[in-house]
C-alpha cells in the first residue's frame, strides 16, 4: 500500500500534524487575554488527551466545548497558581538587589518553590481536562498526581515549558512555536497523562 494512500502512514501523520497546528492556533488565540489562558490550556489538553486514543472528533468544536465547560474552574486555578508564582518571582527579583551571603540559598529555595507551583498548576489544569470535580479536589488531585510520579512529572513539565526555553534561546524558534509549540508538547505529554489516568478511570 502506498504511503500516500488515504490510510497510509504519511497521510495519517499529515492529518495529525494539521490537527495539532489548528489546536495550537486555537490555544494561542484564546490565551491572548491572558486571564483565559488557563481555560485554553485545559481545553487543549481535553482535546489532546482524546487525540491520543483517536476520540477527539472535530478539533474546533471539541476545543470550544472544553473551553466553555472548564472556564470557571480553570480560570480560578490559573489565577491562584499565577498569583502565587508572581509573588515568588517578585521576591526573587527583590532579593537580587541584596548582597548578603545568606540571600543566595533563600533565592534558590524560592526558585524551586516557583517551579513546583507552576508544575502543580499545570497538572491541576490537565486533571481538570480529564475529570469533573470540585476546585479543591481538582487542585488536590493535580498535586497528588505530580508528587506520586515526581520524576516523570518533572520530565513532563520540562516538555511543557520547552517552547519558552527555545524562544528564550533564539527568536528563530518563534515560527515553530506559533505553529505547534503549545499543542505539540501538549500532545506528547498527553500520551503519558492518558496512561497515568487509566488507573483512576476504572
Amino acid at each position: 500500500m502506498s504511503i500516500f494512500a488515504q490510510e497510509g502512514k504519511l497521510t495519517r501523520f499529515l492529518n495529525r500534524l494539521g490537527d495539532l497546528i489548528w489546536l495550537n492556533v486555537l490555544t494561542m488565540v484564546f490565551s491572548i487575554p491572558v486571564i483565559t489562558a488557563g481555560a485554553a490550556v485545559t481545553a487543549m489538553y481535553q482535546v489532546s488527551l482524546r487525540m491520543v486514543k483517536n476520540e477527539e472528533g472535530g478539533i474546533g468544536a471539541s476545543f470550544l466545548r472544553g473551553f466553555r465547560e472548564n472556564f470557571r474552574q480553570s480560570t480560578l486555578i490559573w489565577l491562584i497558581g499565577g498569583g502565587i508564582s508572581a509573588f515568588l518571582a517578585l521576591d526573587i527579583r527583590l532579593l537580587g538587589r541584596v548582597s548578603y551571603s545568606f540571600v543566595q540559598p533563600y533565592k534558590i529555595l524560592l526558585f524551586v518553590l516557583l517551579l513546583f507551583t507552576l508544575m502543580f498548576a499545570m497538572f491541576a489544569l490537565v486533571t481538570a481536562a480529564r475529570f469533573e470535580n470540585t476546585l479543591k479536589n481538582t487542585i488536590k488531585n493535580g498535586v497528588l498526581f505530580c508528587v506520586s510520579h515526581i520524576f516523570k512529572s518533572i520530565l513532563m513539565f520540562a516538555v511543557m515549558v520547552s517552547p519558552l526555553l527555545l524562544l528564550a534561546a533564539s527568536n528563530r524558534f518563534l515560527s515553530v512555536i506559533v505553529l505547534i509549540g503549545v499543542s505539540g508538547p501538549g500532545y506528547l505529554c498527553s500520551v503519558y497523562f492518558r496512561a497515568l489516568f487509566q488507573d483512576f478511570e476504572r
